[in-house]
């Protein structure tokens, strides 16, 4: 087995033992183009002696010290052969050699054999996040009474101005959510690095920070789903601003509302109030010097 950057015609091998991997399938082979193209990635792949690609995994460089591993995939009759391992090890010396001083990654919390691993191969559970969703708007069947809409929440989430970045990154920052993060949040899609208070300014300046009295978050739509990436609030609150993100994912025109959060007991708890499906997951860190 050697591992190697991976090739525009790695993708039919790799799109043939990855169409599986999950009950809906997998992600990888419509990214795979976009992922080589990327100058702040790259794409590993194990190969036979005959250059067949039987495993992949994908590292990114996410800040000047901070890298990313995903999308690790091993062909099933080339399981427990320690191909993952070498995968994350050529992983970790990249990044390393590009100055990353920690990597990271997610699993469900329900992958088992991921997550022993990864632990096998030096990383540490750092903190629990989840994945929590909802229809919304026209994807949600009419109910019956009421004119079949839903009650609008109390409160109203509007776009954030410059004056209100200090606000809310002292408010998470001196909070429970920024422990119960580890201090880190999604700044590109599915990947976690350590928040700052330019991440928000940046949120602020886009017009995706929104406001409310219950709070804060960072949001805005992709296609059809409005994507939450952080919340600020407090036990007593959590519930009215997760009612008005999602009035406001409707205001948006999404079919689905997103939010990835960390866990805790009181936010977990006005998740299942406001009706979003929580999806648990646990995110993993490495020392690489």
């Amino acid at each position: 087995m050697t591992i190697r950057p991976a090739r525009p015609e790695d993708k039919t091998a790799i799109a043939a033992f990855t169409t599986d991997t999950f009950s809906w399938g997998d992600y990888v082979a419509d990214v795979f183009d976009s992922w080589l193209e990327n100058p702040y990635g790259q794409v590993l792949v194990a190969v036979t002696e005959t250059d067949e690609a039987i495993g992949m995994a994908r590292v990114s460089m996410l800040s000047a010290s901070e890298a990313w591993v995903q999308a690790a995939r091993v062909h099933p009759d080339h399981r427990r052969q320690g191909v993952g391992g070498h995968l994350t090890r050529a992983g970790e010396v990249w990044a390393a050699e590009r100055g990353a001083l920690v990597i990271r990654l997610l699993t469900e919390d329900w992958n088992e054999p991921a997550q022993r691993q990864v632990e096998k191969s030096g990383y540490r559970l750092v903190a629990r996040w989840a994945m929590a969703q909802k229809s919304v708007g026209r994807s949600v069947p009419a109910i019956s009474g009421n004119g079949g809409k839903r009650a609008p929440a109390e409160e109203r989430l509007r776009p954030a101005s410059v004056h209100e970045v200090e606000p809310a990154y002292l408010a998470w920052s001196t909070g429970e959510l920024i422990t119960a993060g580890h201090g880190l949040f999604p700044a590109v899609s599915w990947m976690w690095r350590q928040m700052t208070i330019e991440d928000v300014a940046k949120a602020a300046r886009s017009r995706t920070l929104w406001d409310c009295p219950a709070g804060w978050l960072i949001g805005k739509i992709e296609d059809d789903m409005f994507w939450v990436s952080w919340v600020v609030s407090g036990p007593e609150d959590a519930y009215r601003l997760l009612k008005a993100a999602i009035d406001l994912a409707e205001e948006q025109g999404a079919e689905r509302l997103r939010v990835l959060l960390p866990q805790t007991d009181w936010l977990l708890r006005a998740v299942g109030r406001v009706g979003l499906e929580l999806h648990p997951s646990l995110l993993y860190a490495k020392t690489l010097q």
